[in-house]
Order: C-alpha cells, then sequence, then structure tokens
C-alpha cells in the first residue's frame, strides 16, 4: 500500500544507481555490480562500433543520427496486448545527459494492411509485428523510428504491469507527489484504481495504478504521458541503496530485451557522473483529431524534426 514519507531517501556513498538508468538501460537485463565509489567491469573503446540500429531511415536526415554517440532504447509498457507506453530513451555517451521521448499510445501510424480503426494506433504494432519477441520488438521500433523523423533505435525492452510491481517493490518504493486523489475503476479490466493526493511512497500496485490513470486529467491521454514522465524524473532523483542486488535480479527476470547482460553493463559504465540535472523529458509534438470516426493522435512532422535536432545537437557547456 501507499505510505506517508516520514523524511526523504538518502543517497548512499558518493555514488547512487537512479531507477531512471534501470529503466533506460538495466531493464533490458543488465546485471552488474556497484559499490560505493562506482562501478566494477568498465570498458574501453568506442562502445558504437558494438552497437547496430534494429530499425532507422536511410535519409540524409536520418544518417547524422546513426553518426552520434547516442544509444536509443525503445521502452515499451504492455498492458493488454497493447503498448500502452512508449517511450524512446536516447542516452548520450560522449556528453552524459539522457533524453526521453514519449510516444502517445494513439499516434496514427496508418497500416493499410490492417483492417479496422484501433490497428491504425501505434500501441497496436507490437502484438501484431510478429510472433517472437524479438520480431515484435523490432517492429515496435521501426514504427516509433518512422514516427520520430527516422531516428535509430538500437535496443528493446518491454515489460508488463507485472515487472513494473516486482521492481517497485524490490527498490522499496517510488516517492510520488501524486497531483489529485485517482479513483477509478473498470470490471473489464480488472483495474481498480485508489491513491489518495499528496506526497507519498507508492509500492508496486500503486505505482502500476499511479501510471494506468488518466481519466481525469484536462488533457486527456497526454495527462497519462506527463504522469508517466514524472515519474521517471523523480525515480531518477532517489537512489536505490544497498538494495540493488535485489532490483537487479528482479530485473533480469522480468524484462525481455534484445541486449546482452555484457553490453548493459559497457552501457551503464559509460553513465557513471550523471546526476539529476543531465535528464530531459520530451513529448512528441502533435495534437488529437478525428478520422474515420475515431480519435488519433497527429504527430507534427516538422515540429517533430526540430525537436530531434534540438536533442541531438545538445553540447556538453
Amino acid at each position: 500500500m501507499a505510505k506517508e514519507i516520514t523524511q526523504k531517501k538518502s543517497s548512499f556513498g558518493k555514488v547512487f544507481l537512479p531507477l531512471f538508468l534501470i529503466l533506460l538501460i538495466v531493464f533490458t537485463v543488465g546485471i552488474f555490480v556497484v559499490d560505493k565509489y562506482g562501478f566494477f567491469g568498465l570498458f574501453g573503446g568506442d562502445i558504437m562500433k558494438d552497437i547496430k540500429p534494429i530499425a532507422g531511415g536511410d535519409s540524409d536526415f536520418a544518417k547524422k543520427y546513426r553518426d552520434s554517440k547516442r544509444v536509443n532504447v525503445l521502452i515499451l509498457g504492455q498492458n493488454d496486448q497493447l503498448t500502452d507506453t512508449m517511450m524512446l530513451a536516447s542516452f548520450d555517451t560522449e556528453v552524459k545527459r539522457v533524453d526521453v521521448i514519449s510516444v502517445p499510445r494513439d499516434t496514427y501510424y496508418e497500416r493499410p494492411e490492417y483492417k479496422g480503426a484501433a490497428f491504425q494506433k501505434i500501441n497496436s504494432v507490437y502484438e501484431t509485428g510478429g510472433k517472437t519477441t524479438e520480431e515484435k520488438g523490432t517492429a515496435a521500433a521501426k514504427a516509433v523510428s518512422d514516427v520520430l523523423a527516422g531516428v535509430p533505435v538500437h535496443f528493446y525492452s518491454v515489460l508488463d504491469d507485472n515487472a513494473v510491481r516486482k521492481i517497485v517493490d524490490a527498490m522499496g518504493g517510488i516517492e510520488i507527489d501524486v497531483p489529485m486523489d485517482m479513483k477509478y475503476t473498470d470490471k473489464k479490466q480488472d483495474l481498480y484504481i485508489d491513491i489518495k493526493k499528496g506526497k507519498q511512497v507508492l509500492d508496486g500496485d500503486h505505482a502500476v495504478q499511479y501510471l494506468r490513470f488518466r481519466k481525469g486529467y484536462a488533457s486527456g491521454d497526454l495527462g497519462r504521458v506527463d504522469a508517466q514522465q514524472t515519474f521517471m524524473k523523480e525515480a531518477f532523483k532517489q537512489s536505490i541503496g544497498l538494495g540493488f542486488p535485489k532490483v537487479a535480479q528482479t530485473v533480469s527476470k522480468e524484462v525481455d530485451s534484445n541486449i546482452t547482460t555484457k553490453l548493459a553493463v559497457r552501457i551503464a559504465s559509460e553513465a557513471v557522473g550523471m546526476s539529476t540535472e543531465d535528464a530531459k523529458t520530451w513529448t512528441t509534438p502533435g495534437k488529437a483529431q478525428m478520422k474515420n470516426k475515431a480519435s488519433y493522435y497527429f504527430v507534427d512532422k516538422a515540429a517533430t524534426e526540430q525537436m530531434m535536432n534540438e536533442i541531438y545537437s545538445i553540447k556538453k557547456e
């Protein structure tokens, strides 16, 4: 259950590993050891030489993405066969910066081979993308790459509500300032949400409720996207503490990904020294509109290209 905060969580030693990094990299089954001074198992050389995109455009516009020092991980939160959470986590290994780009689940993604309004939404691509997790993850990566101006996607990471629940519990909860009373029931989905307004530590069960709630936001599903980003930001600020081995073990059991443990270790080692100020969240520009009697989120292509240019031109001061 959610519990009121009596004191702020403290970090351990001089280095802490945020849950945010787990969401970006370690959710992809990386397990590595942390002591109070840093990481073991560091690797040398150019990490990008060993990383190949599974999706990405071939245009001149996309080429500058491929030549950068960024590792892009697609995070997919699966619920009832749909990926209602879709975030591209872009980690700049050169300047030690993370940008997380949310793609609204109702984003219009035309697929003439499929009939029905629901299949033209990007959150349906994963489930219809093939028979294996690899085929599905690659299909979702291609769709997100298409929406985000052809940006390369190197890895995917898939987790469901149960995985989120177990990981949050393993780390001792997430501190969130809940903006409103959240109460909603949908018996068909077996969904029961009941969270009071105010600052509190959400356990795994309530974290899932918080992430799935969307009916009370003035902006509808975009409000849910904002809530997911708030969750990421707050998690980034909170240390895992000495219970990290338990968290890492839970992650390795609960998350499907195409990254190897060795490579996850190497990517994570590149993040040494990162701080809260080194992360930023974005939402794909666009607006909701009706098409064929169905509601979709239509991406503004020009604004999206501008956003991606801004992200990829960030330089260390």
